[in-house]
């Protein structure tokens, strides 16, 4: 199967860019590696399931996918071709039984579904407040020290889980559904882990804050031009100045995080990752992903003075609402 779809790849004009995709083929029991088609990249860390519905996934670049998606990415087909081309060609195989497409689409649909959060939990920690009221009230000051008032705190779900002494953020999918929790040790001390992620490890699609965008995407208040910050705190910090905001929980952006932005009706994106090294990366890497994808993108342009490093301290000094951007789809061919 993936040699002829290597052979098929070889006559498009994006293998010049990533010649090594679908190579060092290794077979195991359950998965088939490869070199990754997406990214380019010399050491396979591309897998495809030998299990209906056949899942891709990339453990570099975070690709996740089935294998008739696979073949339209890689081909730059349509969508539904990748199942036309499995049929016809019988690329796919089964040992002990005979391929099922029926079947095959509604495990797609249905089956294979990432699980979600119990909202229990979340309700749990919020109820845990009456244990310790001193633990909750010291957490809670300290998000006001950062400047968030009661209605930021309400609306984003924030509350204090006094048995394990941190904040909690809920992490929501597009639809709104709980897959993790992240917690944050109360107060500024960095000794150990900062943060602590509790629920479901597949966080490659999670955007925080993107399930309000997705409730309008369909209304009169439907919301297309976000800011695409690093953390919570840098999303909660642009709402509260009036600022559509969306965080990626880090500095990478991951294809299947634009994807979900894409969903949520979201049209152009300004970028604002922290104002240091790791975060002027983050961007260029974000504008090229974004760009490809056909998205108006953006780079907040930082103040010269004072020299600030994240949305946070902007808005707490006062500038967060009041900085310039420029257009870099114009330059994304540099990113490609």
């Amino acid at each position: 199967m993936i040699e002829e779809l290597r052979f098929l790849y070889q006559h498009q004009t994006r293998y010049a860019n990533n010649p090594k995709a679908l190579t060092g083929i290794n077979c195991t029991n359950d998965w088939i590696m490869c070199c990754c088609p997406i990214h380019t990249e010399s050491r396979p860390s591309f897998g495809i399931s030998r299990i209906p519905p056949y899942h891709c996934n990339c453990f570099v670049c975070g690709y996740l996918g089935t294998i008739d998606i696979l073949i339209e990415n890689v081909l730059g087909l349509e969508a539904g071709e990748g199942v036309k081309i499995l049929l016809s060609s019988n690329v796919i195989e089964e040992k002990y039984s005979t391929f099922d497409i029926v079947e095959f689409i509604e495990n797609r649909r249905n089956s294979y579904e990432i699980p979600h959060l119990d909202e229990g939990v979340l309700q749990n920690i919020k109820d845990s407040r009456e244990k310790n009221e001193s633990i909750y009230r010291s957490g809670i000051e300290y998000m006001k020290q950062r400047g968030f008032d009661d209605h930021t705190l309400s609306t984003y779900e924030i509350c204090v889980d006094t048995i394990t002494k941190t904040i909690v953020f809920p992490q929501r999918t597009r639809t709104g559904h709980l897959r993790f929790i992240q917690k944050r040790k109360i107060g500024g001390n960095d000794h150990g882990a900062k943060f602590i992620n509790e629920g479901m490890g597949i966080k490659k699609d999670i955007v925080f804050g993107l399930h309000f965008f997705n409730k309008l995407k369909t209304t009169a208040k439907r919301i297309a031009k976000v800011r695409l910050v690093e953390s919570p705190t840098d999303c909660m910090s642009n709402y509260q100045v009036g600022i559509p905001a969306i965080s990626i929980n880090g500095r990478i952006l991951f294809r299947n995080q634009v994807r979900e932005i894409q969903l949520a009706g979201i049209t152009e994106v300004d970028l604002m990752l922290d104002n240091d090294i790791a975060g002027d990366k983050g961007m260029d890497h974000a504008a090229g992903l974004l760009d490809r994808a056909g998205l108006v993108v953006n780079r907040v342009r930082y103040p010269d003075f004072p020299m600030l490093k994240d949305s946070n301290e902007l808005f707490q000094a006062g500038y967060l609402d009041k900085l310039e951007t420029h257009n870099v789809n114009l330059i994304g061919s540099l990113f490609k």
